[in-house]
């Protein structure tokens, strides 16, 4: 896959008109969307942690991933990344583009327009930033910071081959629909826990994911 060449003086079109975009602008001015959620305690407020760990992580690691809404002609999507399965993290599972914060970023959103344009080559130039939500915290010690962008749809991408597998869209209508989340019980270890999932066709987005996106169909809903 190649990536077309961009001018850096490339300027995002002016917003279209679109009912999601008024919806999503009104959402992210709402506290909903500032929030900071423990989504696994929300969910198992009998356990400390994950059963998959053995004790409860002893710090958290900031992170920040970016929610990429592809302005598509037909209706917006959101893309998501299959992580790679030779990953030391995460390896195989459905995520946003992201990852750890760096001593070079200036702040969240510089983290996760820096890690999208790693993993899946969107350039920061191409990305309209439209907000921060609040911190989402996962179960194994990722505090992480979602940043809702939209992004062009002549933009192309070039996937890391190292960091991920594949990718792929979901209508954010679909993400936005309340009926569509589901929250899964699962066992690990004889321990029963739950957790959040979305699933749509073939792909079954859940865990910390499915959380980031539950909280932006509350904000769609705002």
């Amino acid at each position: 896959m190649t990536l077309t060449p961009i001018s850096p003086q490339w300027q995002a079109p002016a917003p279209r008109s679109g009912r999601w975009r008024t919806q999503l602008a009104a959402g992210m001015a709402e506290e909903v969307a500032r929030e900071d959620r423990k989504l696994f305690q929300e969910l198992n407020p009998h356990l400390d942690f994950p059963p998959i760990l053995r004790e409860k992580p002893a710090t958290l690691r900031d992170a920040a991933v970016l929610i990429p809404i592809i302005d598509r002609p037909e209706a917006p999507t959101v893309l998501f990344t299959l992580r790679s399965s030779d990953l030391p993290s995460h390896a195989g599972q459905i995520s946003f583009p992201g990852g750890r914060v760096e001593a070079a970023d200036e702040n969240m959103v510089a983290t996760a327009l820096r890690e999208t344009h790693e993993e899946v080559g969107i350039p920061p130039h191409r990305v309209e930033v439209v907000g921060e939500m609040g911190i989402h915290f996962g179960g194994q010690g990722y505090a992480v910071t979602p940043v809702v962008g939209i992004i062009h749809p002549s933009t192309s991408f070039m996937p890391s081959p190292y960091e991920v597998h594949d990718l792929f869209e979901v209508p954010l209508a679909h993400l936005a629909d309340e009926a569509n989340h589901i929250i899964e019980r699962r066992s690990f270890g004889g321990v029963d826990y739950s957790m959040f999932a979305v699933p749509y066709q073939d792909w079954h987005i859940w865990g910390l994911t499915a959380g980031i996106v539950h909280t932006l169909m509350r904000v769609m809903k705002a």
